[in-house]
């Protein structure tokens, strides 16, 4: 069994002014990644500089992250990093800037290195990063993992580095000013990492203490999530879920709905966590039966068609031409590494199977 986590986790309310000291340990300055809007609208940008300030700690904003950021994106950062020259970098947003802050740290304390460095697996030098999120589904405040978009190939990628955050701060009341459609998204998005993180070649006995809790806390999650009205309690849940959705798959990594997402994402702008849910009910079905039941059982669930109801209910459904199936179909089986991911055999008639079980074929 493999276990590993090495970023310091802290989850409460005003949990960035809680560690103002922890974050302070790090060096005299500090560059701050973060998206345009949600960091200064929730407060958690204000809580961050005001640390900062506090702390004689002087820092610079890279506020330009995009959703799913690019290579050229990271690259933009990187250029403004090094002439910066921080001690250490601070991630504010949801998974876009976190996975964004963990590339430029890296890129930073390679100053010679060009962009090949991103996907150079040998070299995993980088600055210490603090990660501070506000939405709940991607758990990269707590993973190693780093997703950057590369249109020279039309898809996204997870890069070959494990940059592990130095620091998490878990704040559940950054949720409050979150709209509902990034709440449903997000926390779908957590639900993948839980059920693939289970049904996974690489899950263990450790692995699924993570899932399995999890899952549990999902049943309750999904009895109020409709509504879209939260109290603290529930944005806590939320937003724990998701952190603990990301312990999940920091060992394991993720699996063909993660895989089959991209296409949507890249191609029609479909969010990450809707696109991502829509093939967790069929990637079930077609799991071992005992852990597809398990899966279903924590959810309290009687079958993967209620499973894939509940989620289309939240976010919607999504729509892919006749034509464009059989690249889609090659874009999974040319991936070995998502095929091994699977525990079960991956074949072109399953895959099919699953686009049909999941998406609205269009002509």
């Amino acid at each position: 069994m493999f276990f590993k986590l090495t970023t310091e986790l802290y989850c409460e309310k005003n949990c960035v002014k809680a560690h103002a000291a922890d974050i302070a340990a790090f060096g005299s300055s500090a560059l701050i990644v973060t998206g345009r809007n949600s960091s200064k609208e929730n407060g958690s940008l204000d809580d961050v500089t005001d640390v900062l300030k506090e702390a004689g700690i002087d820092y610079k904003v890279f506020d330009e992250v995009e959703e799913n950021p690019s290579i050229e994106n990271i690259m933009k950062a990187t250029l403004i990093g090094r002439k910066y020259k921080p001690d250490f970098v601070i991630g504010i947003g949801g998974g876009s800037p976190l996975d964004a802050s963990k590339a430029i740290s890296m890129m930073i304390a390679n100053p010679d290195a060009d962009e090949s460095l991103l996907f150079d697996a040998e070299h995993t030098t980088y600055l210490p990063v603090v990660t501070v999120p506000t939405t709940c589904g991607t758990g990269s405040e707590i993973t190693p993992y780093s997703i950057v978009t590369i249109h020279e190939k039309k898809t996204k990628s997870s890069l070959p580095h494990k940059i592990y955050p130095a620091l998490a701060l878990v704040d559940p009341s950054y949720l409050e000013s979150a709209p509902a459609s990034v709440i449903r998204n997000t926390a779908v998005d957590a639900l993948g990492h839980l059920i693939e993180s289970y049904i996974h070649s690489k899950s263990t006995d450790i692995s699924r203490i993570f899932s399995e809790k999890g899952l549990s806390m999902w049943k309750d999650i999904a009895l109020f999530i409709e509504n879209d009205a939260y109290t603290y309690e529930q944005y806590e849940k939320l937003i724990n879920a998701s952190t603990i959705g990301g312990m999940a798959i920091s060992h394991t990594g993720t699996s063909l709905p993660h895989r089959m997402s991209y296409y949507f994402t890249y191609n029609d702008g479909v969010p990450h966590g809707k696109a991502v849910g829509a093939f967790l009910a069929s990637y079930v079905r077609h799991a071992p039966e005992n852990d597809g039941r398990y899966v279903l059982d924590k959810l309290g669930m009687k079958d993967w068609h209620e499973l894939g109801d509940l989620i289309r209910k939240i976010t919607g459904t999504m729509e892919l031409k006749e034509s464009a199936l059989p690249e889609c179909i090659s874009f999974i089986l040319d991936n070995k590494i998502k095929l091994a991911s699977c525990p079960y055999s991956v074949d072109h008639d399953i895959v099919e199977e699953i686009y049909r079980d999941s998406v609205v074929i269009s002509k």
